[in-house]
């Protein structure tokens, strides 16, 4: 009895916490995959921007080469974001064009200097 009015007042709080979110009815494509440990993103997967973010940014838990960033929106073309040389970092980044208000995936590729590849791919809004 307790379990259960434990678990019906948890619900009634998420759902009252979920109606006072002014985001609460966009929906954003659920990520490609599950996130990898150690890994953050700037923009973060699900984040609703105000104006176009500037840059795009990578943290890894060890120092990595950021190799392509491509940018996809619904019913518009995927845009190759030009990646320039750059060392291996723990953070790694790239300016973005400028983007209009829609929702947009990034899938990235980096790879570390023993030559071991990683990818994703996070999706974000810009209002």
């Amino acid at each position: 009895m307790i379990r259960t009015l434990v678990v019906t007042a948890a619900l009634a709080f998420a759902g009252a916490a979920a109606a006072q979110d002014p985001h609460a009815d966009h929906a954003m494509p659920a990520q490609a995959a599950a996130p990898q440990s150690g890994i953050t993103t700037v923009p973060a997967n699900g984040a609703m921007t105000q104006g176009s973010p500037e840059r795009f940014s990578v943290t890894f838990p060890h120092a990595m080469v950021l190799e392509t960033v491509t940018l996809s929106a619904d019913g518009q073309a995927p845009v190759d974001v030009t990646v320039p040389a750059a060392p291996a970092a723990a953070t790694v980044g790239v300016a973005l064009p400028r983007l209009a208000p829609g929702t947009y995936t990034a899938a990235w590729t980096a790879e570390g200097p023993d030559g071991h590849k990683m990818s994703g791919s996070v999706s974000f809004m810009v209002h």
